[in-house]
């Protein structure tokens, strides 16, 4: 654990982010929404930043966009994959885990938008594959080279953020042929059903982050990486329903006919939403507080898990069934072993 003195700055707001040179972070889900609004804060305090994203249009669109905004020589690309095509997050990461010549953090966001029950290519529920398990795999690859960077002399120590997307807009599976009672009922049962599945896949990402990586892995290997889980809220409000008015993001004085107009505004509310997540991501808290397997939902706000997270008797055998899914897809030797040591390190080199 390091002290307050941590190369990462006190967190104000993304504006106020210190320098970030010759950082290296990954953004799953980059493309659009926070994902997108997180990478470009990251990429103005000259953070290199390479985004996944399933959408390639969309993905090519956004890096246009920042380089438009911070300059043509911006340190940020696009890569394509699929989070829940566990084949295709093992090639691609790792592939970066052995290109990139660190990686400083790694910020997990890929979300789905669906308002139904689904599997994806491996019979896997869909929402499950995306939050938690395409995720567990890609930092399991990309675990080693986490590692190295930890022992960089002076270099700050990795974070692994996974967030939790806000709850989709859930739209009503209508067809011509249905009547508008129909097209309602429907629709709050695909709310329903889709709030429910979304809560377990929530539970799971944290118990996984908490008795999982910071309990099984950080922990028992000593390693210097901290792994968190985050709620990004969509509105201007903390898990409490409570409006924030912290002097960093919201002037005391502000009114609530300005906060409602603000919360109308896209753009402001993305920013807003994006601060929790940029502040796992940056502030000396999480290292000075020792926040390892913490779960955010606002900037100093912890969540409140549901009794099944905070149970660290789950935590074996659902660390045991992730890796089981892995092994099952793609073979026993899928999983890079968690103990895994790079060759050399370059604080093994100085020395």
């Amino acid at each position: 654990m390091r002290a307050a003195d941590s190369y990462f700055p006190f967190f104000r707001t993304p504006d106020g982010m210190a320098d970030l040179q010759g950082r290296i972070a990954i953004v799953t889900g980059g493309a659009c929404g926070i994902g997108s609004e997180i990478a470009r804060a990251l990429v103005v305090h000259k953070c290199r930043v390479i985004m996944v994203n399933v959408q390639d249009k969309q993905g090519t669109k956004t890096v246009s966009q920042i380089r438009d905004e911070v300059g043509q020589g911006a340190a940020i690309e696009h890569r394509y994959c699929d989070m829940t095509d566990l084949i295709q997050v093992q090639e691609v990461f790792s592939t970066l885990c052995h290109e990139l010549p660190r990686l400083d953090l790694c910020i997990f966001g890929s979300g789905i938008d669906q308002a139904h029950f689904a599997t994806d290519i491996h019979c896997i529920d869909a929402y499950f594959g995306m939050m938690w398990l395409g995720h567990f795999y890609a930092s399991n690859l990309l675990w080693p080279l986490l590692r190295r960077t930890s022992r960089i002399p002076d270099a700050p120590a990795p974070r692994v953020i996974f967030e939790a997307p806000g709850q989709q807009r859930l739209q009503s599976l209508s067809d011509a042929s249905s009547s508008d009672e129909e097209d309602s009922a429907r629709s709050v049962y695909d709310k329903e059903v889709c709030s429910e599945i979304f809560r377990r896949s929530k539970t799971s990402m944290i118990l996984g982050v908490r008795h999982g990586l910071a309990d099984r892995i950080v922990k028992r290997h000593h390693d210097n990486i901290y792994a968190l889980a985050v709620q990004p809220s969509k509105n201007l409000v903390d898990a409490s329903s409570h409006a924030r008015r912290d002097s960093y993001w919201q002037p005391m004085d502000l009114c609530d006919r300005i906060l409602d107009t603000l919360s109308k505004d896209t753009s402001f509310t993305v920013r807003n939403s994006s601060r929790i997540v940029l502040y796992a991501a940056t502030s000396p808290d999480v290292e000075s507080k020792y926040l390892n397997g913490a779960y955010l939902v606002d900037v100093g706000v912890p969540g409140r898990e549901k009794d099944l997270a905070a149970d660290p008797s789950l935590g074996p055998g659902f660390w045991k069934i992730s890796e089981r899914a892995i092994n099952a897809v793609l073979g026993k030797d899928a999983m890079v072993p968690w103990d895994h040591q790079w060759v050399r390190s370059p604080k093994d080199m100085s020395a």
